[in-house]
């Protein structure tokens, strides 16, 4: 413990050596700064917008505004306006969504009606019918303690007008 807390202390708490205190002192190389930026910070201009660049090193007065706006855009892609409301992608995410419900379907269907097993007899309407009656006819679960009163030979009474 007292063997890190020396190694974080070798610097300052607010100090810009804090950040470069486990490198060796020559990293990063100076000409080596910009690799080390994103690939977006250093535009690769096309040959018109190199012309346009060139333009621009004399009279401003000369470039028209739509000169002007492109020499903006090479420089920043986008503007503040589109950095602070980007646009929405709601669509294409309900898009996707719905391309893949529309993929699945086809797919729970065929696997549904050649893979799966079918399903037991037992859960069948008539077979459940016929086991209903069977129980009946051998009086199995009768109904019988304090709420029998409610039943007559297995069926349910009829209300009474007025109440239970």
């Amino acid at each position: 413990m007292s063997g890190a807390r020396g190694m974080l202390s070798l610097a300052r708490v607010g100090s810009t050596q804090r950040f470069l205190r486990f490198y060796p002192p020559h990293y990063p190389p100076l000409q080596d700064l910009a690799t080390l930026k994103p690939v977006f910070m250093f535009p690769t201009l096309s040959e018109e917008q190199i012309a346009l660049k060139e333009k621009s090193h004399g009279d401003w007065k000369d470039l028209s505004n739509e000169e002007r706006i492109r020499l903006y855009r090479a420089s920043f892609p986008t503007t503040i306006a589109e950095q602070k409301h980007p646009p929405s992608y709601g669509y294409q995410i309900m898009g996707r969504a719905l391309w893949f419900l529309s993929l699945i379907f086809p797919i729970y269907y065929m696997i549904k009606t050649y893979v799966l097993n079918p399903a037991p007899y037992q859960l069948h309407p008539d077979y459940q019918l016929m086991l209903a009656d069977r129980l009946d006819a051998l009086h199995q679960n009768p109904v019988w303690g304090a709420q029998s009163k409610y039943y007559d030979e297995g069926h349910l009474k009829p209300r009474e007008q007025g109440g239970y």
